[in-house]
């Protein structure tokens, strides 16, 4: 009670010094919210990926996200046979709609919404991740037909598709069979189409492709007789042009591994047999990319929430400082009836441990209400960019309160050290 009464008799200063530390706390709760939600997605994207080998073909720039050409079916069927792999699968993936010249391509937080191919016939299993949790339906299987999609959480909210809803994507007609519980990452924005209509839908989108498709369709049509009887430059384009194969189609692949084998191993197995045919990324190399990333990321956003707290610090600081300077009187006579240094000191840190958590209180239920009206805004497009959660809630008071203890340690013990004489003097 005699902390809130100090507080109370000097209620401007107080006020200004909770505001001061309210915004600070708004900032650490706004990133700090972020940061979670972003590493929540890249701990998702992590888990993922070291659960397997990936392959790419020769020339792919990981780092800027560029492709270079595709991974022909006979390098992957070799690959297969490598010494500890279990299953390779191949896979195509494309932007769910078709570019627009006419607008710009917008820049969301995470995965864009990508169709990701699905091989029913594949043995292949990611370590980590062997299973998606369904909300609504069922992930398609063997079992399925070829027009059956399932689709991520976030492009069921954007798209407003149901199970069962008959959609386009470019071009082609599907059925939704079932819809992902959300995992806060990939998946979420993921369409799940059968590796072989993905394929069609790959090379339809891509004019070097499809020519040489068209050739191979028109090739196929000649027969033999007809091909022996042409000149030879012809008879090799033709030759050349059979040789297309629809199944060379892969923009990359995914290797999972025997029990009991080392995947390091296995990795440094497939190199040596391919590393003249195709790019191979270890889970380990893969997993510590992504935590330099993840941590410089982490650094930037929490770094710019510490300069605000740090004002409010120095707020705190001074306002204790003052008030001890104005209670000199008061605090001499408390030490001349018997209190102790101790005591002295103790009252004065809890009062500005007090006015800290007060403000970290205002500042988080702000920064709270902030993230709930954005997330709010973009949850019908899925893109919430916010995670709250209540463990991270009751950090954020904590810290504050304990902001204000460091804060009020200095003034807490000048007071403490005053000597009765000299505050007595000042009666």
């Amino acid at each position: 009670m005699e902390i809130f009464r100090n507080m109370w008799r000097r209620k401007f200063r107080t006020f200004l010094t909770i505001i001061g530390i309210s915004v600070g706390i708004f900032a650490f709760t706004v990133m700090g919210s972020l940061a979670l939600k972003l590493n929540k997605m890249i701990d998702g994207g992590k888990k993922y990926i070291t659960g397997q080998i990936s392959i790419a073909p020769k020339g792919t720039n990981f780092s800027t996200g560029q492709m270079s050409g595709t991974l022909p079916i006979d390098t992957l069927n070799k690959i297969a046979q490598v010494e500890g792999v279990e299953a390779v699968e191949p896979s195509v993936s494309l932007a769910l709609d078709e570019p627009n010249p006419d607008e710009p391509v917008s820049m969301g937080m995470g995965v864009p919404p990508t169709i990701y191919t699905i091989d029913p016939n594949s043995n292949f299993k990611n370590r980590n991740w062997e299973t998606l949790e369904m909300k609504e339906g069922e992930l398609i299987g063997v079992d399925n037909s070829d027009d059956e999609i399932t689709i991520g959480h976030t492009i069921a909210l954007d798209k407003k598709w149901k199970v069962g809803d008959e959609v386009k994507i470019r071009g082609r007609e599907f059925k939704v069979a079932g819809i992902l519980e959300k995992t806060m990452t990939g998946p979420d924005s993921y369409v799940f189409i059968k590796l072989p209509i993905v394929r069609e839908m790959y090379i339809e989108a891509n004019p070097f492709l499809k020519s040489l498709k068209e050739k191979a369709d028109e090739a196929a049509k000649v027969s033999d007789t007809e091909l022996s009887k042409l000149s030879p430059e012809a008879r090799e384009q033709i030759v050349q042009a059979k040789s297309f194969n629809v199944n060379d189609i892969s923009d990359s692949a995914s290797v999972s591994w025997k029990d009991g084998e080392d995947p390091e191993k296995v990795v440094e197995r497939i190199k040596e047999k391919f590393k003249n045919d195709v790019v191979v990324l270890s889970p380990k190399k893969m997993g510590e990319e992504i935590d330099k990333a993840s941590a410089m990321f982490n650094a930037v956003i929490l770094g710019s929430a510490m300069l605000a707290l740090i004002v409010g610090l120095f707020s705190i600081i001074n306002t204790m400082i003052m008030s001890i300077s104005e209670r000199t009187k008061e605090i001499g006579i408390k030490k001349a009836i018997g209190a102790s240094g101790w005591s002295i000191a103790l009252e004065y840190t809890v009062e500005a441990g007090v006015i800290s958590m007060l403000g970290g209180l205002v500042g988080m239920g702000l920064g709270v209400l902030m993230a709930t009206l954005v997330n709010n805004k973009m949850a019908e497009k899925g893109a919430e960019i916010f995670l709250i959660e209540s463990g991270f809630l009751i950090q954020v008071i904590a810290f504050s309160f304990i902001i204000g203890i460091v804060a009020g340690v200095i003034p807490a013990m000048r007071a403490s050290k005053m000597k009765v004489v000299e505050a007595i003097r000042e009666l």
